[in-house]
């Protein structure tokens, strides 16, 4: 699936690039509307505390909160009918309000 739209509600440059998440709405040219969280590697290893990430919203996983990386990754996810895309959204309900 084509993605139309990519929003990122909170400026990158408020997150620490290397160690952070951040979510994303991302807008498919079918209309659909989807909230997503881009996590990096850094911040995914700091959050296992007990040894495991607890249990949350799935992450997109990135090596940078980085705008052309995270559009990248995004665009993978949505390909194949935008499968991937929704299995990491699904947390935040099956679609998010426009």
């Amino acid at each position: 699936m084509k993605v139309s739209s990519i929003i990122f509600p909170t400026p990158i440059n408020e997150c620490n690039l290397f160690c952070d998440n951040i979510d994303v709405f991302v807008k498919l040219e079918n209309e659909k509307n989807f909230c997503v969280t881009i996590a990096t590697i850094e911040w995914i290893t700091q959050n296992m505390k007990k040894g495991f990430l607890e249990p949350g919203a799935p992450n997109i996983i990135v090596t940078k909160l980085q705008e052309d990386i995270i559009e990248n990754a995004i665009k993978e996810y949505a390909s194949d009918d935008a499968y991937w895309l929704k299995v990491c959204s699904l947390s935040y309900g099956e679609e998010i309000p426009q």
